[in-house]
C-alpha cells in the first residue's frame, strides 16, 4: 500500500508524462478490448441454455462439400436411435415465412424445432407452454407456434392474451401456444428467431415435402449435449460407425460421408464456420497484440527517460537504505498504476467501438443480431491485458533503475544511468521491435485493403447501377402455382408500363443474394449414375428479359425468352464454366442434362452466359445455369427494375403496384441491386475486415512514429554536449541534421527487415480471405514500408532540426 500511495503521488506529479502514457496505454488496450469482445460474443459466450459447455454441433462432410454441413432429417433419426454417446438430441431449421394477424402480415424469420428443442435445452416458457417431445413429428400435424420474446414484445405489445389466438402461416391457421424464454434468440446465433414451429410443418409452411423423408435434403442443424465421460473424438468415432452402416444400407445418398462433432461455440451460425472462425479469431488477436507491444514498448521508452530524469533521487533512496527489490517493486508498481489507468481508457474506448459494431446491419430486411456484451470474460480480459501491459513496459526501466552505480549518480554530472551503451541498446532494439511490429500489422491491413479494392473493381459480367430489386414470396400468403403465377405475370405488366421503368423482370434469386437453389446435375449419357457421384451446382429460375435488365452478356445462343413455357421444350442458358466442364471443345448448344433428379426430364441448352459472382464475391469460377421460371415454378421471386431515373425514387411506386393486386402481400429487401452487392455474401465481410484491419494499422502506424519520435528526441539531449562539441570543432549543420536522421532510419529499416520476413509468414494465414490478391502482394508490402519509412523519417526529423539549431557555448555548458 505504500508503494501504491507514493506510486500515486510521483504520477501526479508529472501530470504531463502520465497523461500521455495513460493516453498511450488506452489506445492499445482499447484495439485489443474492442476485438476481444467481438470474439467473445462469437466464440465464448454461451447460449443462455443449460450446462451450455457440453453442447456440440453434429454435421457430415461429402467428397463434393468437404466443409462441415448439416444432416438429412432421416439421418438424424437414424443417429438419435443408433447412438450411446449422447445424452439427448435435437434438430432445427430456418427459413422465413408470412405471419398474418390482426389484417396485417409481414414476413418473418420461423425456427423449424424437434418437440423435444426446448425441453432439452431446458427453457422455460414467459407465457403459455412450449413443445412437448411428442410434437412436430408427425408431417402436416400440431399446426402450434410458440413466439419469440422479443418478438411477443414489438408485434403483440407483449399481450399475454395472444396466448391461444389463431393465425395465418403461410395462409395455414396456426395457434400460438406460448412464449419464448426472455434473452433467448434462437440457436441459429447471429440472427433473431422471431417464432418457432414444429419440425413437421416444414411440409406445408415451407412447401418442403420430402424434407422430412429425403436423405439427400440435407438442411436439418443438429445439437446434441455429450454424455457425461464423453469426449469429442469418442462421440465422432461412434458417429462414424453408424454412418458407414447407413452407406452399406443407402448407398445412393450417403456414400462417402464423413462425420464430425463440434463445440456448439465454433458452429456460429452454421457448421461450416468451424474452420474460419478460430483462423479470423486468432489472426485478428495476434494483430492487435502486435499493437498492444508496440503500445507497451513506447510506454517502456517513456519509462527509461522518466527514470534516468529520476536516477538521483534513486540513488539517495538507496543510500538511505532501499535494497535494489525495493526500488524494483517501486518503479513496477508505478507502472502497473499506469496501465490500471489505461486499463480504464482501454474499457471506455474499447465499449464505444462495441456500440459502434453492434449498429452494423446488413443492406435489405435480413435480422441481424449484433448484441457485443461487456461480460465478465471481457473484464477479465481487459485486467489481464492491463496487468500484463504493465509489467512488460515497466520491467526492463525498473530493472536498470534499480541496478544503478551509486557514486556515479551522486555525482552531479554522472551519467550511468542515461548515457551507457547498454541503456542506448535497450531503446535501439525497442525501436526495431516497434518498426518490425507495425510493418507486420501495416502488411495485413494493406492485403485487405488491396481485396477489398480488387474486389470492387472487379467485372462481375453485369451492371448493377440503375436497377431496383424488391423481393416477394406468395407462399407467405398460401397462394399455389396457378394463382402465384397469375399475380406474378399481373406485377410485371404493371410495372413495366411506369414512368421511368426501362425495363423488369422477375427471378428466384439475385446476384449474391441470400436465396440460392442447389442441385445435382447429370449431363446427357450420365443418366445412370447415382446423386452422390455426380457434381452438385446451384442455379436460377428467370422470367424474360433477365439478362438484359440485369446487364449480362449472351456470348453464344440465346436468352430465356417468351416462347419458353410450361408446355414448350425445357431449356437452360448456362455459364462457360459449365460449358467448358461440361462439353469441353465442343459447342454446347442444343446438347442436354438433367438436374434435380437422374429421372427429370432433359433440359435443352439454348444459350451461354459470361461467368460471374453467383454464391460468394470470393469464389472461384463455377458452373451455373438458368432456366425458365414459367418451367420451374418458386413462390420467391425477386423483381429486378431498370429504370431511367433514380431507382430508390420509383421504390414507393413500385410497391404500390404489387400491393394493388394484394394489400396484404410483404415486399422486403427493398433496394438498389448496387446496395444488394454489400450484402452478407458480397462485398460485407470484405469491407468489415478491411476496416477493422486498417484501424488497426493507422493504429500501430501512429503508435510507432511516436516511439521513433520518443527515443530520437531523448537521443538528442543526452547527445546535445557532444553535438556542441562538434559543431565548434567545424561541423556543418547538415551534416548533424543527416547524422540524427540517419541513425533513427537505421534501426527502422533493421526493423523493417525483421518485420518482412514475420509478415510473410503471417500472410499465408489471410491468403483465403483475400480476393484477387496474393500473399506476397507486392504493391501491399512496399506500401506498407515506404509509409512507415516515410513517416518514421519525418518522426526524426523535428528532433534532428532541433539539434541542428543547437548553440555550441550553450551546449559546452551542458550539465
Amino acid at each position: 500500500m505504500q508503494d501504491v500511495r507514493y506510486g500515486i503521488r510521483m504520477l501526479a506529479k508529472s501530470p504531463a508524462f502520465t497523461a500521455i502514457a495513460v493516453l498511450t496505454l488506452a489506445l492499445g488496450i482499447g484495439a485489443n478490448t474492442a476485438i476481444f469482445s467481438v470474439v467473445n460474443s462469437f466464440l465464448f459466450k454461451p447460449l443462455p441454455v443449460k450446462d451450455p459447455g457440453r453442447l456440440v454441433v453434429v454435421a457430415n462432410h461429402d467428397a463434393k462439400y468437404d466443409d462441415p454441413h448439416e444432416l438429412s432429417n432421416p439421418d438424424f433419426v437414424d443417429y438419435r436411435a443408433r447412438n450411446n454417446v449422447f445424452s439427448e438430441m435435437t434438430a432445427f431449421a430456418i427459413s422465413f415465412v408470412g405471419l398474418s394477424a390482426d389484417h396485417q402480415s409481414q414476413r418473418v424469420l420461423v425456427t423449424y424445432v424437434k418437440g423435444n428443442y426446448f425441453s432439452m435445452l431446458g427453457l422455460h416458457p414467459a407465457e403459455g407452454r412450449l413443445f412437448l417431445p411428442s410434437e412436430g413429428e408427425i408431417p402436416g400435424a400440431d399446426p402450434i407456434m410458440v413466439l419469440g420474446y422479443d418478438f411477443w414484445m414489438r408485434r403483440f405489445n407483449g399481450d399475454p392474451r395472444v396466448v391461444g389466438k389463431t393465425v395465418d402461416l403461410n395462409g395455414r391457421p396456426t395457434t400460438i401456444v406460448g412464449v419464448g424464454p426472455k434473452g433467448f434468440h434462437g440457436t441459429f446465433y447471429i440472427v433473431e428467431s422471431d417464432a418457432y414451429v414444429p419440425m413437421g410443418t416444414l411440409v406445408y409452411v415451407a412447401e418442403s415435402p420430402k424434407v422430412l423423408s429425403d436423405r439427400n435434403d440435407r438442411r436439418v442443424s443438429v445439437l446434441a449435449y455429450l454424455r457425461n465421460g464423453v469426449t469429442r473424438e469418442q462421440a465422432r468415432a461412434s458417429l462414424q460407425v453408424i454412418c458407414d452402416n447407413l452407406e452399406k444400407e443407402y448407398p445412393a445418398t450417403n456414400k462417402g460421408l464423413r462425420m464430425d462433432v463440434i463445440p456448439e461455440a465454433l458452429a456460429r451460425p452454421e457448421p461450416s464456420a468451424a474452420s474460419a472462425w478460430p483462423l479470423i479469431a486468432g489472426l485478428f488477436l495476434g494483430l492487435v497484440g502486435l499493437v498492444l507491444v508496440v503500445t507497451c514498448v513506447n510506454v517502456t521508452n517513456l519509462l527509461l527517460s522518466r527514470a534516468a530524469i529520476r536516477s538521483k533521487e534513486i540513488a539517495i533512496r538507496v543510500a538511505l537504505g532501499a535494497g535494489r527489490i525495493r526500488v524494483f517493486r517501486q518503479l513496477l508498481t508505478e507502472s502497473v498504476l499506469l496501465s490500471a489507468m489505461g486499463g480504464v481508457g482501454g474499457a471506455a474506448l474499447g465499449l464505444w467501438v462495441m456500440r459502434w459494431v453492434e449498429k452494423i446491419r446488413l443492406p435489405g430486411d435480413f435480422p441481424l443480431r449484433m448484441e457485443i456484451a461487456f461480460d465478465w470474460r471481457v473484464f477479465m480480459y481487459v485486467a489481464a491485458v492491463a496487468l500484463a501491459a504493465g509489467i512488460f513496459a515497466g520491467l526492463a526501466p525498473a530493472w536498470r533503475a534499480s541496478s544503478l552505480a551509486l557514486n556515479d549518480s551522486l555525482r552531479e554530472s554522472g551519467r550511468s544511468l542515461t548515457g551507457s551503451a547498454g541503456h542506448n541498446r535497450i531503446r535501439n532494439s525497442l525501436v526495431v521491435a516497434q518498426a518490425a511490429g507495425s510493418l507486420v500489422v501495416l502488411v495485413v491491413a494493406g492485403l485487405f485493403l488491396r481485396s477489398f479494392e480488387r474486389a470492387e473493381r472487379m467485372d462481375l459480367s453485369f451492371k448493377p447501377d440503375h436497377v431496383l430489386d424488391l423481393t416477394m414470396d406468395v407462399h407467405q400468403l398460401g397462394y399455389d402455382e396457378a394463382r402465384g403465377t397469375v399475380l406474378f405475370r399481373q406485377v410485371l405488366e404493371r410495372v413495366r408500363a411506369l414512368p421511368g421503368v426501362d425495363a423488369a423482370t422477375l427471378a428466384f434469386s439475385s446476384p449474391l443474394g441470400y436465396y440460392s437453389d442447389w442441385g445435382e446435375v447429370w449431363k446427357e449419357g450420365q443418366e445412370g449414375l447415382p446423386e452422390s457421384q455426380v457434381p452438385r451446382m446451384p442455379h436460377n429460375k428467370i422470367d424474360t428479359d433477365y439478362f438484359r435488365v440485369i446487364g449480362m452478356a449472351i456470348v453464344r445462343g440465346r436468352e430465356i425468352g417468351p416462347q419458353d413455357q410450361s408446355t414448350s421444350t425445357r431449356v437452360a442458358v448456362i455459364n462457360e464454366t459449365m460449358a467448358r466442364q461440361f462439353w469441353p471443345g465442343e459447342d454446347p448448344i442444343g446438347h442436354h442434362f438433367r438436374y434435380g433428379s437422374s429421372k427429370a426430364p432433359d433440359v435443352e441448352v439454348v444459350g451461354v452466359a459470361r461467368d460471374s459472382k453467383y454464391v460468394w464475391i470470393a469464389e472461384d469460377p463455377r458452373p451455373y445455369f438458368y432456366v425458365p421460371a414459367s418451367q420451374d415454378y418458386s413462390s420467391v421471386r425477386v423483381l429486378h427494375v431498370r429504370t431511367s431515373l433514380a431507382p430508390a425514387s420509383l421504390a414507393h411506386a413500385i410497391a404500390d403496384q404489387v400491393h394493388a393486386l394484394d394489400p396484404n402481400l410483404p415486399v422486403f429487401d427493398v433496394m438498389t441491386l448496387s446496395e444488394s452487392l454489400d450484402g452478407g455474401n458480397g462485398f460485407f465481410l470484405l469491407r468489415m475486415a478491411a476496416v477493422f484491419a486498417g484501424a488497426l494499422g493507422a493504429l500501430g502506424l501512429l503508435l510507432a512514429v511516436v516511439g521513433v519520435y520518443g527515443v530520437i528526441s531523448y537521443a538528442v539531449n543526452q547527445r546535445t554536449q557532444e553535438i556542441g562539441i562538434r559543431m565548434a570543432l567545424g561541423a556543418q549543420r547538415k551534416k548533424i541534421l543527416a547524422m540524427v536522421i540517419s541513425h533513427g532510419l537505421k534501426l527502422v529499416i533493421i526493423g523493417l527487415a525483421i518485420g518482412v520476413a514475420i509478415a510473410m509468414g503471417v500472410a499465408k494465414i489471410v491468403g483465403n480471405f483475400l480476393v484477387n490478391t496474393g500473399t506476397l502482394d507486392p504493391f501491399a508490402y512496399a506500401a506498407a514500408s515506404l509509409l512507415l519509412a516515410g513517416v518514421a523519417a519525418l518522426a526524426c526529423y523535428f528532433p534532428a532540426r532541433r539539434a541542428m539549431r543547437v548553440d555550441p557555448l550553450v551546449a559546452l555548458r551542458y550539465e
